[in-house]
């Protein structure tokens, strides 16, 4: 069969990746091991995933990748689109995060307890102590975004937001309304 075709590019050297329907010159293209070899990114060096070639499968099976992430270097928010190796049962975008240390859903749960629990300390005691969530800038943790998806052009702009209003109505289902 013929390989996924997946939107690959960059916001750090193409704006227009961020948001692909401002520029319609950035079209989904071929999937291949050269394709992928060819990528020359931060995002996708921190989150490629080696390729022991036997000789026997050409064509692994690809997936596409969207990441949106705070450069730790020039600390602005890029979007990268890229093909990427399916990692089977391994989640690239759970082991992204910990390359970043970027706090995954239980960790950030405990965290906020532990921070309200030292807010309540600290007011019991007359303390005043700035509070981080004050700051303008957009931390590492809040710009962070991962999706791995397995169809032609899914990751392009609009199978993020149908990701997204997805998991916005499972949290809806879980909470019962």
């Amino acid at each position: 069969g013929a390989a996924i075709k997946c939107f690959v590019c960059d916001s750090s050297d193409n704006p227009s990746c961020a948001d692909l329907g401002s520029n319609s010159s950035i079209v989904p293209e071929e999937c291949t091991l050269d394709k992928m070899k060819s990528l020359d990114t931060w995002l996708f060096d921190l989150n490629k995933f080696q390729y022991f070639d036997n000789g026997a499968n050409k064509n692994p099976l690809m997936n596409c990748q969207k990441v949106v992430a705070k450069d730790p270097d020039t600390r602005k928010v890029v979007t990268a689109r890229f093909c990427q190796l399916d990692t089977g049962d391994s989640d690239a975008c759970e082991i992204l995060r910990t390359k970043l240390r970027i706090p995954n859903v239980n960790e950030r749960e405990q965290r906020d307890r532990n921070q309200q629990q030292q807010r309540k300390k600290n007011q019991g005691h007359g303390g005043h102590g700035q509070d981080a969530a004050d700051s303008e800038e957009t931390s590492a943790e809040e710009a962070f975004f991962c999706d791995i998806c397995r169809t032609d052009r899914c990751n392009g702009a609009a199978a993020i937001t149908l990701a997204l209003g997805s998991m916005l109505a499972i949290i809806l289902i879980q909470l019962g309304c």
